[in-house]
């Protein structure tokens, strides 16, 4: 029997509230068994009575966003081949401005016909990786290119992150790998998001003072010769949707892997 598939609704108020009557959806849409995210696949934004409000494909990353005025409620509903559709409960909006939804989606068999190979094409380049490239050329960030991990050859991956101005390490023992964040975070209540291959690894865990993000070394989870490329924001008006999330004010350091995913 399979489960029921109901999307993880993250709640965000924003410092600059988008015009009264305004609502920012954004959301992404992955596998639920593999976590990864599927592209060009078809969100619909739907009035409480069912009716159709809007139509987007989601991009290379998953990702999709709505600007929705005048409706006091929502719910979206998503298809792709290969997949059982989904829709979400209604979501009201009340007094918020910004909605970050994810939509796992339930992979359904399908039976096809048998296939023959008649001719083939070199393997086409990661879709995460093509986006990384693509949010270089906007320069909204500090970028670190698989050209330059090789160049300089690190021993760890915090090594290439102490050339960036801004950062901060912090050691907890004798011969304990260093913990990064941002400089501007020291005293604020949140800690710099870490993504490895898109994924938030350091979610926030509930402490004796509050939620907190998990404590993590990333030299524990990347090793130089894995990355691909990283991503560094240091502030949240420079964080693309992909990384929004209720502490990416505190910044965020994005790492690929050369395998991708």
């Amino acid at each position: 029997m399979r489960r029921n598939i109901i999307p993880t609704l993250l709640l965000l108020t924003l410092s600059a509230s988008p015009a009264t009557g305004q609502v920012r959806v954004v959301g992404r849409v992955i596998d639920d068994i593999t976590e990864f995210p599927l592209s060009q696949t078809r969100v619909s934004l739907r009035a409480p009575d069912g009716s159709l409000i809007e139509e987007k494909e989601t991009s290379e990353t998953g990702t999709f966003e709505f600007e929705i005025r005048g409706v006091g409620a929502i719910r979206l509903t998503v298809r792709t081949f290969g997949y059982q559709m989904n829709t979400t409960p209604l979501l009201y909006f009340d007094a918020r401005k910004f909605f970050q939804v994810e939509i796992r989606m339930d992979p359904d068999a399908i039976l096809l016909a048998p296939l023959e190979v008649i001719a083939w094409s070199a393997r086409p380049e990661n879709a995460l990786h093509e986006a990384f490239r693509r949010r270089v050329q906007t320069g909204l960030g500090v970028y670190i290119t698989r050209d330059q991990v090789e160049a300089r050859k690190p021993l760890l991956v915090t090594d290439l992150l102490r050339e960036v101005p801004g950062l901060e390490f912090e050691t907890s023992g004798n011969g304990s790998r260093p913990s990064v964040r941002m400089a501007r975070a020291t005293g604020m209540r949140c800690s710099t998001q870490i993504f490895v291959d898109g994924f938030l690894i350091n979610r926030r865990v509930l402490s004796s003072d509050g939620y907190r993000a998990a404590d993590l070394r990333i030299d524990d989870y990347v090793s130089p010769g894995s990355v691909e490329g990283i991503e560094i924001y240091k502030g949240l008006a420079t964080v693309p949707p992909e990384f929004l999330n209720p502490d990416a004010d505190c910044g965020v350091i994005a790492i690929w892997t050369r395998r991708g995913g």
